[in-house]
């Protein structure tokens, strides 16, 4: 009785009928197909066609699909925005950082790659006054700047922290206007 009980679960569970011939021709075509992506093409349309509910999910995969693919494209946008801004910010600060610097020689001339005519004045402040020995003073500033006064006129005292403006001169040179001051005198720039 145990054998025939067997038997008759495994006659019960095996088809009738071939395993290929209850399969679509659709779905049979889609096997042969090399590329994943292709393949699933092809098997998500013969699905698509079989019922009106794989219809429906086709539909709405592909709706989730291109609504993935414009969040994509939106943040890729978003993403070229904020590389756009950096650069532009980047870019600023190299003119900021070319700024006088024709005038300090080959050393550190190819550090300075903006065009500095582009920029016609920048701001900073004092973070320290030296007097060289021909009794001219050199300003360094807080952008990492040195500036050498190159006419004889004298200054009140210079502070750290005092606000200067660099800004190119008429005749193709450069001026420092301490605001505080209200003095200007023309300048090089040494680094």
């Amino acid at each position: 009785m145990r054998t025939f009980g067997y038997a008759a679960t495994i006659l019960f569970l095996v088809p009738a009928v071939p395993a290929q011939a209850q399969m679509p021709a659709e779905l049979i075509k889609c096997a042969a197909i090399a590329r994943d992506s292709e393949r699933l093409a092809c098997y998500d349309a013969a699905i698509a066609d079989s019922s009106a509910e794989a219809r429906a999910a086709s539909q709405l995969r592909v709706r989730e699909t291109a609504r993935i693919t414009a969040e994509e494209a939106a943040a890729a946008a978003a993403a070229a925005k904020i590389k756009a801004a950096a650069d532009a910010v980047a870019l600023a600060a190299a003119k900021r950082e070319a700024f006088g610097a024709e005038g300090v020689g080959a050393r550190g001339a190819d550090r300075f790659v903006a065009n500095p005519a582009e920029i016609q004045q920048i701001e900073a402040a004092v973070t320290e006054t030296l007097v060289n020995r021909s009794s001219q003073n050199v300003f360094l500033l807080d952008n990492g700047q040195m500036w050498r006064q190159v006419d004889t006129g004298s200054l009140p005292n210079v502070r750290t922290g005092d606000r200067v403006i660099v800004a190119r001169a008429a005749l193709g040179g450069y001026h420092l206007t301490l605001v505080k001051q209200n003095r200007t005198v023309l300048v090089k720039r040494l680094h």
